[in-house]
C-alpha cells in the first residue's frame, strides 16, 4: 500500500496530461511528448511524497519509569511510604525516578504532563483530587496521546475525614426564596454528624446526618427581606472526623431588587401568574410590545398560538434572546401541538418540536467523523471538529455518544458509547475529537457506516448515525450505497451533514456540478434520513423519535411526573413529584435538555441555550385546568427556578454593577467591575488595583492571605456598592479520600489501577507488557520516483541519440 504526504500535489498531473494531448494534436512529436509528459509526472508524484507505510514493533526491555508520589496535606489520611515502597521495588529492574508534591497544591495534572515528557511510564501515587493547574483527567488523556501510560496505586483511608460546602448562586432576589446546596463529604463511608447553618449569625437549622455516600447534598433554603449582602455559615460536628479545618463554610450572597419579567397572557387567573406576580416585577401584556423588550430580563409566552404572533415579532424574539435574555413558552391547549408551533419560526428558538415524541429508552448516537485526505486538502479538518464539539457540548444528559472516523479505513475513536449524564465523558469525548489528526489516503465512508453500525448493535433504545464528510466519496459511492440498503433504517435514523469551508465554497462557485452535495443528498434519502449543508457558524438541530402517537390531554388521564436531571441548576434542588392531567406532546431537539419529563419519557420541562440567552419550554399549562400540583408545595418552586435560570443575571444593565465570588484561601480571585469610570475598589480595607480590559470592565485580583469574611468597597462616578466575600478553607481539604474520576481517566486510557496488593505482583509486568510498542513508519520512496523519471528521461535521450547517429549514417550511404 502507497500513501502520500500531500495528496492534493496530484492533481498538477491533469494539467500535464491535458497540455501533452493538445501538443499532440497540433502535430508535436508523439514519442518526445509522451516522454517529457511522463518525466514531469513522475517529479510531480515525488513532489507528492510518496511513502511505503511499515508496521514496526519494538520492546523496551528497561522502559524509564517516573513514581509521583503525592505528599499533600489531603493524604494525611493513607499510609505514608506507599511511593517510596513502589520506587524501591521498580529501582532494582529499570530505571526510576521520583517525582514529590508537598503543601496545600496539587498540581497532579501539570505533574503528569511533566513526567511523561521524561517517561513513558507515570506511576501515581495520589488520592487524585486535582486543585491547581491543569486537569487531570485532560492531563492523563494527553499523556496517553502522546505514547505514555499512567498508572494509578490506590489506598484505602486509614481515618475518616468530613469536610462542608455551600453551593449555589452568588445572586439573590429580594422576597425570593433562595436555595443553596449543603454538600458533606467524607472519605469513608460511613458518618455521623451535626448540621447547623446560620443566615447573618441567626440558627435557621440544626439537624443531625447519617451518611453512607461519599458525598451528600442536603437542600436548603431562605428567602432575604432585604438588600445587599448576606453570609450563611454552615458547620458540622462529629467524633469521626480528622481535621475539623473543613468543617466551617461561609458562603455570601448579594440580594437584589426584583428583576422585571413580562407576561403574555390573556389569563390573570392562573397559579403561575400569582407566582410570578409574588415574586417578579410583574408586566403582563395580551401581546408582545417589541419596542420594549429589552427592559425585561425574561418574557414569558402563556398558551400563546402562532398564529397571533407575527414573523416580526418573532424576530424582535429571536434577537432579544440571542442577546442574552431569557424566554419561556408555556403549555395549554393553545399552544405547542395545538398552537400550530410546528415548523414554524417561533419553534426555531425553542428546544423543543411539536410533534409526538416516543421514548424507547436512552437516545444513542455515534457520530462518525470524515478525517480523508479530501479534508485535509479541503482546510475543513478544524471546521468539522468545531461543529462537532459544538454538538457534543449541548447533548442532553440522557444521550449515549461515541465517535467513529475514516480515512482510508475506518475506526473507532471512542471507548464504546458514553453516557453524557457526567461532565467527564462529555469532556473525554471532545478531547478525542480535538486530537483527531487527517489522513493521507482514500476515502472509505462506507467502512465508517459499517463502524458506526457496529458500535450500536448491543444499544437499547433510540438509534443514529451523524455522518459529517465533505462528500467527496466517488470513490465508495456505490459501496455506501451498498452498506447503507443492509442497515434496518426503521431502527437506526440517520443524518449526513455536509462540511462547507470557504476553500469548498470558492470550489463550489468555480463547478456548476457539486459531486460533494448530490452524493450527500442522495445517500441521506437512500437511508430515508436528513441532509444538512453546514458552515462553521451553523448550529445542527436534530430531533429524533417521530412515530408515538399522540395523547390527547382531553383524555381522562393522569401522567406522574418526574425529575430527570439532577444537577441542572433548575431542578438541582427540587424533590418534583405529583402528576398532571394534561400536557402538550412535542419532541426535544438534540442539544436540548429534558429537566422534567412525565414516567414515560415525555418532555414536561425542556431547556437550551439560544445565543447568548436562555429558552425554556414548559410543555403543560399554567395550572389552571391541567398541572395545579406543579404549582403547589414543594413543586411551587420550579417556576422561579426556570424564571431566575433564564434570567440569568439579575443585575442591573447600567451604572456601576460589581461581579465577584466567594474564594479558598491560597487560590487567588478576581472582581470585575462595570463602570463608566475608573472604579476605586477596597477587599478587607486594601485597596485593589484595577485595569480596564473592556469599555466599561475593570478587572482586579484579589490575594487573601487568611479566612474569613471581608468587606469589599466599590465606589465609581458618585456610587457607591458595599459586598462581602467569604475566604473559606484551602480547596486542598474540600475533596476527601480517592476521587473515582482520576481512576476512570487512568482506565479510559488503559492504564491500570492497583492496590498496593496487586501493584506489588502486577506493575511491573504490565509495565513490560505496554512496553511493547507497534508504530507506523513511513518508508520514503521518492527516489525511487525520482530514479523511474531519470531512467525515463535518460532513455528517450539515449534513442533520440541512437536515432540520430543511424539517421547521420544513412544520410552518408546515400550521398
Amino acid at each position: 500500500m502507497i500513501g502520500f504526504e500531500h495528496l492534493y500535489y496530484l492533481l498538477a498531473v491533469i494539467p500535464v496530461f491535458i497540455a501533452g494531448w493538445v501538443l499532440v494534436k497540433r502535430g508535436a512529436r508523439h514519442n518526445l511528448i509522451m516522454s517529457r509528459v511522463s518525466v514531469i509526472s513522475l517529479l510531480i508524484i515525488a513532489l507528492a511524497g510518496p511513502y511505503n507505510p511499515v508496521v514496526v514493533t519494538e520492546t523496551d526491555d528497561t522502559p524509564s519509569i517516573t513514581v509521583l508520589s503525592d505528599e499533600t496535606e489531603s493524604m494525611d489520611l493513607f499510609e505514608e511510604g506507599m511511593a517510596q515502597e513502589i520506587f524501591e521495588r521498580l529501582q532494582g529492574q529499570t530505571p526510576v525516578s521520583m517525582e514529590r508534591m508537598k503543601g496545600l497544591r496539587s498540581d497532579i495534572g501539570d505533574e503528569i504532563l511533566s513526567s511523561s515528557e521524561r517517561s513513558y511510564h507515570v506511576v501515581v501515587v495520589s488520592d487524585g483530587n486535582n486543585n491547581f493547574g491543569s486537569d487531570v483527567g485532560e492531563s492523563i488523556d494527553f499523556a496517553s496521546s502522546t505514547g505514555s501510560s499512567v498508572y494509578a496505586i490506590t489506598q484505602t483511608p486509614m481515618v475518616n475525614d468530613l469536610s462542608v460546602e455551600i453551593t449555589g448562586g452568588r445572586t439573590a432576589v429580594v422576597g425570593n426564596e433562595n436555595l443553596v446546596g449543603i454538600e458533606v463529604r467524607q472519605a469513608l463511608s460511613d458518618a455521623r454528624y451535626r448540621l447547623s447553618v446560620e443566615v447573618d449569625g441567626q440558627s435557621v437549622l440544626r439537624t443531625d446526618e447519617t451518611q453512607t455516600a461519599v458525598k451528600k447534598t442536603i437542600g436548603f433554603s431562605h428567602t432575604f427581606t432585604s438588600l445587599g449582602p448576606h453570609v450563611i455559615t454552615a458547620r458540622i460536628s462529629s467524633s469521626d472526623d480528622m481535621r475539623t479545618d473543613n468543617n466551617l463554610f461561609n458562603k455570601t450572597v448579594y440580594v437584589v431588587p426584583k428583576p422585571e419579567v413580562l407576561l403574555i397572557t390573556s389569563d390573570m387567573d392562573s397559579p403561575m401568574y400569582d407566582i410570578l406576580n409574588n415574586q417578579y416585577a410583574l408586566y403582563t401584556a395580551s401581546a408582545v410590545d417589541v419596542n420594549n423588550l429589552s427592559k425585561y430580563k425574561a418574557v414569558v409566552l402563556d398558551n400563546s398560538n402562532n398564529e397571533h404572533i407575527s414573523s416580526g415579532v418573532v424576530d424582535k424574539l429571536r434577537e432579544y434572546t440571542a442577546n442574552g435574555r431569557g424566554l419561556v413558552v408555556v403549555g395549554g391547549d393553545n399552544s405547542f401541538d395545538y398552537g400550530d408551533y410546528l415548523s414554524s419560526e417561533l419553534e426555531t428558538v425553542l428546544p423543543v418540536e411539536s410533534y409526538p415524541s416516543t421514548y424507547a429508552g436512552s437516545v444513542n448516537i455515534v457520530i462518525v467523523m470524515d478525517i480523508s485526505g479530501s479534508i485535509r486538502a479541503h482546510q475543513a479538518l478544524d471546521d468539522e471538529k468545531a461543529m462537532v464539539i459544538s454538538l457534543l457540548q449541548n447533548m442532553g444528559r440522557d444521550t449515549n455518544v461515541g465517535i467513529a472516523a475514516f480515512g482510508s479505513k475506518a475506526v473507532q475513536v471512542s471507548e464504546g458509547l458514553l453516557s453524557m449524564s457526567g461532565h467527564a465523558n462529555r469532556d473525554a469525548l471532545i478531547d478525542k475529537v480535538t486530537n483527531l489528526k487527517t489522513g493521507h489516503g482514500g476515502t472509505s465512508m462506507d467502512e465508517g457506516i459499517a463502524k458506526a453500525t457496529e458500535m450500536l448493535d448491543n444499544t437499547s433504545g433510540q438509534k443514529n448515525i451523524i455522518l459529517f464528510s465533505d462528500g467527496a466519496i466517488d470513490n465508495c459511492f456505490d459501496d455506501c450505497v451498498i452498506e447503507i440498503s443492509s442497515i434496518d433504517t426503521t431502527k437506526i435514523e440517520m443524518v449526513f451533514a455536509l462540511v462547507k469551508t470557504n476553500v469548498i465554497k470558492e470550489q463550489y462557485v468555480r463547478t456548476n456540478y457539486n459531486k460533494g452535495e448530490y452524493f450527500m443528498d442522495v445517500l441521506a434519502r437512500q437511508a430515508g434520513g436528513e441532509f444538512y449543508e453546514l458552515e462553521l457558524d451553523n448550529r445542527l438541530d436534530l430531533t429524533f423519535g417521530k412515530d408515538s402517537p399522540d395523547i390527547s390531554p382531553d383524555e381522562s388521564n393522569v401522567f406522574a411526573v418526574v425529575r430527570l436531571d439532577e444537577e441542572h441548576f433548575i431542578t438541582r434542588y427540587l424533590n418534583i413529584s405529583g402528576s398532571i392531567s394534561g400536557y402538550n406532546d412535542v419532541t426535544q431537539k438534540v442539544g436540548a435538555n429534558r429537566l422534567v419529563t412525565t414516567s414515560m419519557g415525555k418532555p414536561v420541562v425542556t431547556s437550551w441555550q439560544f445565543g447568548l440567552g436562555r429558552v425554556v419550554s414548559l410543555s403543560t399549562d399554567n395550572g389552571k385546568f391541567w398541572s395545579s400540583e406543579l404549582y403547589s408545595g414543594e413543586n411551587a418552586r420550579l417556576m422561579p427556578s426556570i424564571i431566575n435560570w433564564v434570567v440569568g443575571d439579575p443585575q442591573p444593565d447600567k451604572g456601576l454593577v460589581v461581579y465577584s465570588s466567594d474564594m479558598y484561601l491560597g487560590s487567588p480571585g478576581t472582581i470585575t467591575v462595570l463602570s463608566d469610570t475608573l472604579p476605586g475598589v477596597s477587599f478587607g480595607g486594601q485597596e485593589v488595583s484595577m485595569s480596564r480590559t473592556e469599555d466599561r470592565s475593570f478587572e482586579g485580583v484579589l490575594n487573601p492571605v487568611s479566612q474569613g469574611v471581608f468587606s469589599l468597597v466599590v465606589t465609581a462616578g458618585g456610587e457607591r456598592i458595599d459586598d462581602l466575600i467569604a475566604v473559606d478553607y484551602p480547596m486542598e481539604y474540600r475533596d476527601v479520600g480517592n476521587n473515582p474520576e482520576f481512576l476512570e481517566a487512568v482506565k479510559r486510557n488503559r492504564g491500570g489501577v492497583y492496590n498496593p496488593e496487586q501493584a506489588a505482583s502486577l506493575l511491573f509486568s504490565d509495565i513490560m507488557t505496554n512496553s511493547v510498542r507497534t508504530t507506523v513508519d513511513h518508508v520514503d520512496l521518492r527516489w525511487v520516483v525520482l530514479l523511474m523519471a531519470l531512467v525515463v528521461f535518460l532513455s528517450e535521450v539515449i534513442v533520440r541519440r541512437v536515432h540520430g547517429i543511424i539517421d547521420i549514417k544513412d544520410r552518408r550511404k546515400g550521398v
